[in-house]
């Protein structure tokens, strides 16, 4: 039954326990994720939680002005909204759609019941808000002092693993809102990287041809949130590795 969804979260607890799955699965509904989308408001309680299947939805804080940056990332590894399910307080960051694809979801009331209900599926739920702390906290330090070409080639890896390819649309501009610089530092990293054979772009479309020397040049940042996200595991980057290796060669 947990072939319905790639979501790590369901999966893993549909295997600790398949009966408060299958209740969950029948409570949450199928919703596409389209490019832009908000799926929450600054300082506003959301509605509804997102398991996301595929796609990717960024966490971004916004200042009074107008400017924006990424300060954490969620793939089918984890949840969107997560915080609104385990507290009162909303998060000051606004959920949007960056890449894409499937979510399920349900209302926050009923995840809690849920919550309440299950001790399984409130721990995981605890250890994946642990790991958007881990982001959260890896964003100041890396905006902090990392630098433009750095965090583009971080935040390009984080996206492709969340997004499970090395192909995706994407804009200059939103890149920039992304990775919190200015979109002539982002062009110019961009073309650097282009330069270089590290990526390609074309008419919109980003494709990381050498995900091994993409990875030399990203900060620290990317192994630390990566390595909390997949409880240790480097075999996506493996695999990337090798697959861009491979068209290369």
């Amino acid at each position: 039954m947990s072939e319905r969804t790639r979501n790590d979260v369901l999966r893993e607890l549909a295997q600790s326990d398949q009966r408060v799955f299958a209740q969950l699965m029948y409570d949450l509904e199928p919703h596409p994720l389209q490019r832009g989308d908000l799926l929450g408001s600054p300082r506003v309680v959301a509605e509804h939680l997102y398991f996301i299947d595929s796609g990717v939805v960024s966490l971004v804080a916004n200042t009074r002005s107008g400017n924006s940056v990424e300060v954490a990332l969620v793939g089918r590894e984890g949840v969107a909204g997560i915080a609104d399910a385990l507290g009162n307080q909303p998060l000051p960051y606004s959920l949007i759609v960056q890449l894409p694809g499937l979510a399920y979801r349900a209302p926050k009331a009923l995840i809690r019941e849920h919550i309440l209900s299950c001790s399984a599926l409130h721990e995981l739920l605890m250890n994946y808000s642990q790991r958007v702390m881990h982001q959260l906290a890896q964003s100041a330090l890396c905006n902090r002092f990392h630098t433009s070409v750095q965090r583009l080639a971080r935040w390009l890896l984080l996206t492709a693993e969340r997004a499970d390819t090395n192909r995706f649309e994407l804009t200059h501009e939103f890149v920039a809102q992304m990775v919190g610089a200015p979109r002539s530092a982002v062009s110019e990293s961009a073309s650097t990287l282009r330069a270089k054979g590290i990526i390609d772009y074309r008419r919109g479309v980003l494709t990381i041809r050498n995900a091994k020397r993409l990875h030399k040049i990203a900060c620290e940042c990317f192994d630390v949130v990566s390595h909390s996200a997949n409880g240790g595991s480097g075999a996506w980057l493996a695999d990337l590795k090798k697959s861009t290796a491979s068209r290369n060669g």
